[in-house]
């Protein structure tokens, strides 16, 4: 029960910080610090990972959201943009540069954008419609944690394929 409270704690700050990466008031928090909780996080998620016997590929995909922050806080190289946005200025930042930084980029831009598919799928429940009848399908509620999910990968991959 602690370890999924961590989790979640470790989700709402990977959120709130990508929120206040886009903002002025982000700057206040220096890059470093932003590298040192998603590395901690990252590791978090491999343990959690490593620990469990079956449904690895959740843990494992954020393992990899957080790793992904580490790699968007590295190399994203502005701070302050000429608009005056301070922090990660999403809307000014830099491009990575050409070569294998930018391929880095674009793949995890593409996996989390792929990733973002399967997330909204679990969260509407795609996966049991086929054999459900209409009714069925109404009755399931949606699974809003698996949608905010989708939703967040989604954000980064679209950011990651704009750097590359």
């Amino acid at each position: 029960m602690a370890e999924h409270r961590l989790s979640e704690i470790l989700h709402s700050a990977m959120g709130l910080s990508m929120i206040a990466m886009i903002w002025p008031w982000g700057a206040a928090v220096p890059t470093a610090v932003w590298i040192v909780v998603f590395m901690l996080s990252t590791g978090w998620f491999l343990v959690q990972a490593a620990r469990t016997s079956r449904r690895r590929a959740v843990p494992a995909f954020f393992a990899t959201a957080t790793g992904t922050m580490v790699w968007m806080g590295a190399s994203i190289h502005g701070h302050a943009s000429p608009g005056g946005h301070g922090g990660m200025d999403m809307a000014g930042m830099r491009h990575a540069p050409v070569g294998c930084a930018g391929w880095v980029s674009a793949l995890l831009g593409g996996y989390l954008v792929l990733a973002a598919f399967w997330w909204v799928g679990r969260g509407v429940h795609l996966a049991g419609l086929s054999a459900a009848t209409t009714t069925d399908a109404v009755a399931r509620p949606l699974d809003w944690s698996a949608l905010l999910h989708g939703v967040m990968s989604a954000g980064m991959g679209i950011a990651l394929l704009a750097m590359a």
